[in-house]
This record gives C-alpha cells, sequence and structure tokens, in this order.
C-alpha cells in the first residue's frame, strides 16, 4: 500500500474571513415520527425478468402505472451510507461500522462482506462514501472514503474476484470528529473524482483556503502516485450529497445547523458562506442558497433522474435523516419549482438515493446508526419505481 499527499489548489481567489457562528450540534438527530411497522415482507427482487447487457443502461427504465411503486430489496444491513453500482449491474454499499456489502443483481445481499475496513466509526464518522472508476471495466478500481484514528481520507480499492484490495491512500489530511463529517464521493462528466467535506465542527476550516475541511474538492491524476488536488468550491457546513443535471451544473444538498437546510447550485469558486452566513443569506461574494428549509430536515445524499419516461426526470431527488423522507424538487439552473416530500415517515431515515442502471431509484434506510427507531428488517435497501410521465 502507497500513502500520497496531494497539493491542495485553489480555483479562484476566495474569501478567508472565518467568525463563530452558528451552532455545532448533531445534523442527523432528531426524534424519530415513525412507528415501527409491521414485519417487513421478504426481499424482493425486480420485477422485471429480462435484462439488458450488463454494460448498458435499460433501454426502456422501468415505469409505475400510476403513483410510484416502493419494495424493500435487501434487509439486514447495519448503518449503510452508499450504494454504488458495478457496470455488470452488481453494487457496492458501505456499512458504516466498516464493511462493504455486495448486492448480487437478482437483489441478494452476499451474506460476507468483499471487505472489512478498520474505521474510527465514532458519532457520524466511519466508512462513509463509495465510487467506482468510470473505467471499472479495464482497471477494477473502486474508491471510498473512511474515517481513521487520524483524520478522514480517501483509498483506492482493486476489485479482485469478489474482493476488494486497498491500493492506495490518495487523499489524506482531512480532519475528522463525531459530526460534519461530509463523506460523498462521486465520478464528475469530466471523469474526474469530487468529494464533499465537513467542518468536523471547527466552522473556522470551512473558510480556511489551506485545509480540505468544508469544502468541494476535485481529484485528478487519482489512479496514479501524485494526485492533485483542487478546491471546487469552499464555505460548506456539511455537504452529503450532489448530483450533476443534463448540463453538468452541480446541485449539492448541506445541513444546516438548527434551520436553514440548504440545497446550492455550485459555482467553481465560490463561497457558500459558512459560518458567516447561512440560508438565503449572501452579499459580500457569499452564495445565498438556492433552495432552502428552515424546518430541519438533514438533507443527505441526492441524485437526479436522468433517464426518460418518467414524471420525475430531470427532477433533483435526496434522502433526508431528520425529516424522514424523499425530497423531489425541479431545477432548471436557478429556477426552483415544483418541491415535495415523498414517502414521509414511511421508511425512517434515509441516508442516500440513486439512480440504478434499470431506471429505478434506490435508497438506503438509517434507523440502525443510534439515532432511528428500528423496524424488523432494517436497515434495508428500498427500490423506488418512478411513476411514468
Amino acid at each position: 500500500m502507497s500513502r500520497s499527499r496531494p497539493k491542495l489548489t485553489l480555483l479562484a481567489t476566495l474569501a478567508t474571513a472565518a467568525m463563530a457562528a452558528g451552532c455545532g450540534g448533531d445534523d442527523e438527530s432528531g426524534e424519530s415520527s415513525r412507528t415501527a411497522p409491521a414485519p417487513a415482507p421478504a426481499p424482493a427482487p425486480a420485477e422485471t425478468t429480462e435484462r439488458p447487457p450488463p454494460t448498458d443502461r435499460a433501454d426502456e427504465p422501468v415505469r409505475a402505472d400510476g403513483e410510484a411503486e416502493l419494495e424493500t430489496v435487501a434487509t439486514g444491513l447495519e448503518a449503510p451510507w452508499e450504494i454504488a453500482f458495478l457496470p455488470d449491474r452488481r453494487a457496492l454499499i458501505t456499512e458504516r461500522p466498516g464493511r462493504v456489502r455486495l448486492l448480487e443483481r437478482d437483489g441478494a445481499l452476499r451474506p460476507e462482506p468483499v471487505a472489512e475496513v478498520e474505521v474510527s466509526a465514532v458519532g457520524e464518522s466511519g466508512l462513509l462514501g463509495l465510487a467506482v472508476d468510470p473505467e471499472f471495466a479495464d482497471n477494477r478500481l473502486v474508491y471510498l472514503y473512511r474515517t481513521t484514528e487520524s483524520g478522514n481520507e480517501v483509498a483506492r480499492y482493486e476489485l479482485e474476484g469478489d474482493r476488494l484490495t486497498e491500493q492506495a491512500t490518495i487523499l489524506d489530511g482531512i480532519q475528522a470528529g463525531p459530526i460534519h463529517d461530509g463523506g460523498r464521493i462521486h465520478f464528475g462528466p469530466d471523469g474526474l473524482l469530487y468529494v464533499a467535506t465537513g467542518e468536523a465542527g471547527d466552522t473556522e476550516l470551512a473558510q480556511d483556503p489551506d485545509s480540505p475541511n468544508g469544502k468541494i474538492l476535485r481529484l485528478r491524476a487519482f489512479r496514479g502516485e501524485s494526485p492533485e488536488l483542487e478546491i471546487v468550491s469552499l464555505g460548506h457546513r456539511n455537504v452529503q450529497g450532489f448530483d450533476w443535471d443534463a448540463e453538468d451544473r452541480m446541485y449539492a444538498t448541506e445541513f444546516g445547523p438548527d434551520s436553514d437546510d440548504e440545497v446550492n447550485l455550485i459555482r467553481e469558486g465560490s463561497n457558500y458562506g459558512w459560518p458567516q452566513a447561512q440560508g438565503k443569506d449572501g452579499g459580500d461574494g457569499l452564495e445565498p442558497a438556492l433552495v432552502n428549509y428552515e424546518d430541519v430536515i438533514a438533507p443527505s445524499g441526492a441524485t437526479f433522474v436522468s433517464m426518460p419516461g418518467s414524471a420525475w426526470s430531470g427532477d433533483f431527488l435526496f434522502a433526508n435523516l431528520v425529516g424522514e423522507q424523499l425530497r423531489r424538487v425541479e431545477l432548471d439552473g436557478t429556477r426552483v419549482g415544483n418541491d415535495e416530500a415523498l414517502f414521509e415517515g414511511e421508511l425512517g431515515r434515509l441516508r442516500t438515493v440513486v439512480e440504478g442502471p434499470d431506471g429505478a431509484l434506490y435508497a438506503l434506510t438509517s434507523n440502525t446508526d443510534g439515532r432511528g427507531s428500528p423496524a424488523e428488517g432494517d436497515d434495508r435497501v428500498v427500490r423506488i419505481i418512478p411513476p411514468a410521465g
């Protein structure tokens, strides 16, 4: 295993003033409003029996007649954090205590982990994000965001057979804490690796140009020994979700303190204000939130519905922990349209949602993380078939 320390590069001149403001509380906590439902049904495979070629998305994405359809795919997970699909339509799932699980094509969860990762799982930290290399079919590379005793870091792994083997730590030096660890990683339309970090409870780090905390970062040369690190944006409290629309515009979710949870349109080189400003506050070079929620919902992982044929196609969906809902927002640049809560109180806390290769959405519950009210079968993978449109 090798270790490299990429140099932090600013993409634009950014404000660096910091001031103590806001609350350093636990973003993800909140009393659960859900009552324990009846025992969950056995895991159900996808309703479709014909599958497209392994490396292609569905020619005809699955769509529901009438309202969206909801089914449980897999149960018995412990605090799952991320799900990412492989080209062969299997999926990898991280569990915060330090395991990577494999979800088979038929929806069966393999009992034994494909990797056990040593992490420091305190509070909101542990094994968090996961991203599959765009060239996985050739190089078999997977990337993990994890908390160690020395801080948060991103490591590169290779999937050999059905085992993940560590190759190198490609990014470290991200301060960790029991709160605000960020942790979402995705590949962008440019093929580069993007990393969202939190300020780890130290508000001043979000405005510090020499710190990777409280930022959205971009890694170049991540397959080699000398990755290059850039700051895309700063002034973030705790970003746990982001994705790109059809025009390659990045949108991100962000935890507020006791209010002002946000959705932001991310502009390269911009400052999103924390701790100087939050919510719709802006000015003096600080970007206001595009969407602001006064009630705490704790927005986490997010996805755009990119495949056609759905009433939700083109919309931004994101999971909510305290809000116990999936949120659907119509976005077009800076224009915000319909904004509604889906499945509120039905599934408990939701950690993330991704669009699968079949056109369905796959969400992870987060009821066994010490803050929820687990029902029988929690935590689980849920498959959502969007309504036709």
